[in-house]
């Protein structure tokens, strides 16, 4: 997750987005799009990958060009992740300016997850990882609107694949502080220590579905969510 504030403006490495996505709802001011598990060669999921990399590589100087996978930020881990992005109703083009994506380790996958690769937590097998939490918008509501429509969706997703007791995550201890002032259930799992890989100090932290779900609308409204591969859900009017 990065969260990180550099003096590269967000105008810089958030994407344009060349979509027809709000032609069914125009006056809205965002989307968030399920891309749906693994990689994937559509014109959301690159606008994805372009976000996770210019902020990795611009703002938070986390990787460097040698890292990329032809110029962008791919990992082994995105082969078995489902991802979401959150695109803003700008003109003349939509522009992508939230991610997340949920790192899934089945039965049969012997990999481990990255928080427990890193922190060595022995974590059990069917366990998920929230990463790539990414928003990168100046409007500070709307930024904590986006991250917590990224949530409910994330929530959603893991809720119906029956992983909402093993949820981790790997922060920075100012996004941990993010996350428990917008009532996101968090424990601490693993002490603050600086990661190579992150460039960075991080800590392991375990999430609570449910008791993250009451701030966020309640366990039966994300229920409730289409979370499917494809979906797309409005929120916000654009101004003027």
């Amino acid at each position: 997750m990065a969260t990180s504030e550099t003096k590269v403006r967000n105008a810089d490495v958030t994407p344009e987005v060349r979509t027809d996505v709000f032609e069914t709802s125009p006056e809205s001011r965002f989307a968030v799009i399920s891309l749906g598990y693994g990689l994937r060669a559509n014109v959301h999921y690159t606008a994805y990958l372009e976000l996770r990399t210019r902020v990795y590589t611009a703002q938070t100087g986390m990787l460097g060009a040698d890292a990329l996978v032809g110029g962008l930020d791919i990992d082994d881990d995105d082969d078995r992740s489902t991802a979401f992005l959150v695109i803003e109703n700008r003109m003349p083009h939509p522009v992508a300016v939230a991610c997340v994506r949920v790192i899934e380790r089945s039965g049969s996958d012997h990999r481990p997850i990255p928080a427990d690769a890193l922190f060595d937590l022995d974590l059990p097998a069917g366990c998920v990882e929230v990463s790539r939490y990414i928003a990168r918008l100046d409007d500070r509501p709307a930024q904590a609107g986006a991250l917590a429509e990224l949530l409910r969706s994330t929530i959603a997703h893991i809720r119906r694949r029956g992983a909402e007791e093993h949820i981790y995550a790997i922060v920075e201890r100012p996004l941990e502080r993010v996350l428990r002032v917008m009532g996101v259930g968090v424990e601490r799992i693993a002490e603050p220590m600086w990661l190579d890989e992150y460039q960075g100090v991080n800590l392991a932290i375990r999430l609570d579905a449910g008791a993250s779900a009451v701030n966020l609308g309640g366990l039966h409204e994300i229920d409730q969510l289409d979370v499917a591969v494809g979906s797309v859900r409005f929120w916000g009017v654009i101004e003027g």
